[in-house]
């Protein structure tokens, strides 16, 4: 992987140290000022080799993706978005889980500083603050990797938002006053790096933790299938396989991919 150069705003040499140098797993952090996709630059390193947790992140991207290849763009200073390597040595079946894992991390560190606020998980990758967008997941595999792409918009205020993020927020409007981007980048990372050695031992244990913070189990939802199908329904469970249940006129349905929208609450 190349260095890059020296970024105009990226995290302080020191966070850089303790967490490559210091007692955690991650091998590298490049952060960069502006690229297409950080997700596309952790595909590149994954194909040349790169090790496990190795992560790439950026202030800016200008090809960012989500889910279903909707655009994700956040201004310069306002947003982590970070891509990790990984390289987990999980069955086949466990490795969607890798997605629900990242949604829990998300969720513990971001309820750090908005201790006040309900921070909950909207299947199958949306992080909730207060009920509104503040985190999106995104994976996908390459040949003996998968690529893990996290957004967590820090503090929005005062930034006007594209009609496409909605009813979006961040961690400092939840607060209600400035958030430390780099302490979200130093607690995200390393809680990613402990959560995600426990889960390698023993993946379907993400399942507990996930369905307490889920947004989406118990409530009825409208799901668009990834064949295009529609089902409205009560969504009852996450399988371990990752998989939303959903009841719709007493048949059970199990969604690997799809768009989730909550009707209502339970």
């Amino acid at each position: 992987m190349t260095t890059p150069s020296a970024p105009a705003d990226g995290p302080p040499a020191g966070l850089v140290a303790g967490l490559v140098d210091g007692p955690s797993g991650i091998v590298a952090l490049e952060w960069h000022d502006e690229v297409g996709s950080t997700n596309a630059l952790a595909v590149e390193a994954a194909r040349a080799g790169a090790p496990e947790l190795t992560v790439v992140g950026a202030d800016v991207q200008t090809a960012g993706r989500g889910r279903r290849g909707r655009a994700w763009h956040a201004p310069a200073g306002t947003s982590l978005q970070v891509s990790v390597v990984l390289r987990p040595d999980v069955d086949e079946d466990a490795l969607p889980l890798v997605v629900l894992l990242a949604g829990v991390v998300v969720a513990e560190v971001a309820s750090a500083h908005v201790p006040h606020v309900p921070v909950s998980l909207k299947w199958p990758n949306d992080v909730l603050v207060g009920g509104r967008k503040a985190a999106g997941i995104l994976s996908e595999r390459v040949p003996g990797a998968v690529i893990l792409g996290i957004g967590l918009n820090t503090d929005w205020r005062g930034v006007k938002r594209p009609a496409e993020l909605g009813d979006a927020t961040s961690l400092a409007e939840a607060a209600g006053g400035p958030v430390d981007r780099w302490r979200v980048l130093a607690g995200l990372l390393g809680v990613f790096d402990r959560r995600y050695a426990q889960w390698r031992e023993a993946p379907l244990e993400v399942l507990r933790p996930y369905r307490e913070r889920s947004a989406t189990i118990g409530r009825d939802v409208r799901a668009i299938a990834g064949d295009g199908s529609v089902i409205e329904g009560r969504a009852t469970d996450v399988g371990p396989d990752g998989a939303l249940e959903v009841v719709a006129g007493g048949v059970s349905h199990r969604l690997h991919a799809g768009d989730v929208t909550h009707i209502r609450a339970p």
